[in-house]
């Protein structure tokens, strides 16, 4: 079930049942930052990239699964960092900075080849402008419900549910710029698709985990002041693997429909677990993920 397999992910690392890895970077605030990494194994590199509330935890599973054939490198985007070290985001922090970051964090730790990369949620959007910006790092690029919100725009895809949830997301990040109490958090587990209906966020094994890393999400409203066009999309000649949750939200699965319309090669698929599927249902994902990236050899 979903909200057991999240749990069984998720909270066993938070609860300190199973240790954290050993960060192996610490970024500098320099002219350009870098993102911390942890990277395991070795051989072909994939780089995965944290979402916007509990980051690169999530990842946990997947590298500790993948790391036995290649070389897995989590990444933690720089508002899941502050947030954890109750530190103010830098001064204009958006969206473009989590991109460069991650950038020279890719390049700094002088990976060999093109990379495939593979990312959820805000981390997903992020990771997405870096490809845009450098398709030559790339060889294939998984996304995983990137709230990517310049999407709806540049495809034609905002309609008037997505732009409902889409305003109600961009109101309740606008109040979050300081602190994120619990209600506020309450309120971003359910727009986002990752609590089942007839459930409380509270009441979901994960709770104590997501309530540790609230404060990832005090980005203001820099995820919707980024934009980009349709153009760059339709000039993405890269593999891209686009996945979408059973039951997530609406406007997610209008932005990964619009990326489907633009990108010239890539494919859908949609596993159940609401926003969170590469958890929800991780072997189904990871069979996908091998199937993908071993078509693109």
């Amino acid at each position: 079930m979903r909200t057991s397999s999240i749990a069984s992910i998720e909270s066993r690392y938070a609860a300190g049942c199973a240790p954290i890895p050993t960060i192996h970077t610490s970024p500098k605030e320099t002219t350009t930052m870098r993102l911390q990494t942890d990277v395991k194994g070795e051989g072909a590199p994939l780089v995965l990239v944290g979402g916007g509330l509990t980051g690169w935890l999530s990842w946990v599973p997947h590298q500790e699964r993948l790391a036995s054939t290649r070389q897995v490198v989590r990444v933690q985007p720089l508002s899941v960092q502050y947030g954890l070290e109750d530190r103010p985001l830098p001064p204009n922090y958006g969206l473009e900075m989590e991109s460069d970051a991650l950038a020279a964090s890719i390049d700094g730790l002088g990976l060999r080849g093109r990379v495939d990369l593979v990312a959820w949620s805000y981390g997903a959007a992020i990771t997405l402008d870096y490809a845009l910006d450098h398709p030559d790092q790339v060889r294939t690029l998984t996304l995983i419900e990137p709230p990517a919100f310049w999407v709806l725009e540049a495809t034609e895809r905002l309609d008037d549910e997505s732009k409902r949830q889409r305003d109600e997301m961009l109101a309740l990040y606008a109040g979050m710029t300081r602190d994120v109490t619990e209600d506020q958090l309450a309120a971003f587990v359910s727009q986002a698709g990752l609590c089942p209906p007839g459930h409380s966020p509270r009441e979901l094994p994960p709770w104590p985990s997501w309530v540790q890393h609230r404060r990832s999400l005090r980005v203001g409203v820099a995820p919707w002041h980024h934009s980009d066009t349709a153009a760059r999309l339709r000039a993405f000649h890269r593999p891209v693997l686009l996945v979408k949750g059973t039951g997530s939200s609406h406007f997610l699965h209008q932005i990964i429909a619009g990326l489907a319309s633009a990108l010239p090669d890539s494919e859908m698929v949609e596993l159940p677990g609401g926003h969170a599927p590469q958890l929800a249902a991780l072997d189904a994902f990871l069979a996908k993920l091998a199937t993908f990236e071993a078509a693109a050899e």
